[in-house]
């Protein structure tokens, strides 16, 4: 059994079923979602149920979290400006997309927790948002830092996976988000590291060299 402690604030039917999906975690409910959490617990939170002013209190937390919003907190989902190790998504969800988010954001949590990790031949401090290689150095924006981060943690994802747990937007929405940071890093490591292959494609997927 994993040591990550899972906390459903909101809906004790989706706590139910996370228990039959046998996840591996330690899944319980709660009714205060600012309760005092041990280390290495992850909330979820359904939005519906609190307001924003209380929301954003708990962005501000050192707890890694998931808000569950539906449709029609779509304008409140542009109103949260989530921490790296937050994320936000739009009901009804995929199970397995869920799954694979949650896998994530733990990840995350850890990752930040940790001042310097290694990616590749690389080492990544994720405090100051520098990448270094042979004593050459470079900063990365916080999207930068996060999608070499969720690449780290796949071997395959698509567009729109990237969109929903970087940049929380439906996979119905066009954006050029994506292409953006990703020609922007993909700039930064051949100028910097003469590494023109740090992040791949093919058949539209995404992921780091190995």
């Amino acid at each position: 059994m994993s040591n990550i402690n899972i906390h459903i604030i909101g809906s004790n039917y989706f706590l139910d079923l996370l228990k039959e999906l046998d996840l591996g975690y330690n899944i319980s409910s709660e009714t205060n979602p600012r309760a005092n959490y041990i280390q290495n617990s992850i909330r979820i939170i359904f939005v519906e149920k609190l307001n924003l002013t209380e929301v954003k209190r708990l962005i501000a937390e050192n707890v890694p979290t998931i808000f569950l919003l539906g449709r029609k907190d779509f304008l409140v989902r542009n109103k949260l400006n989530l921490l790296s190790f937050h994320t936000s998504l739009i009901l009804p969800l995929e199970v397995l997309t869920f799954k694979e988010i949650l896998k994530i954001l733990i990840t995350k949590y850890n990752f930040f927790n940790k001042s310097k990790i290694a990616i590749k031949d690389y080492e990544v401090d994720s405090n100051q948002r520098i990448i270094s290689k042979k004593n050459i150095q470079i900063k990365l924006t916080e999207k930068e830092l996060e999608l070499i981060l969720t690449l780290n943690t796949q071997d395959w994802v698509d567009k729109s996976f990237l969109l929903k747990n970087i940049w929380h937007h439906n996979s119905d929405l066009e954006s050029h988000a994506f292409e953006t940071h990703l020609h922007r890093l993909r700039k930064k490591m051949n100028k910097f590291f003469k590494d023109n292959k740090f992040i791949i494609e093919k058949n539209s997927q995404y992921c780091l060299t190995k």
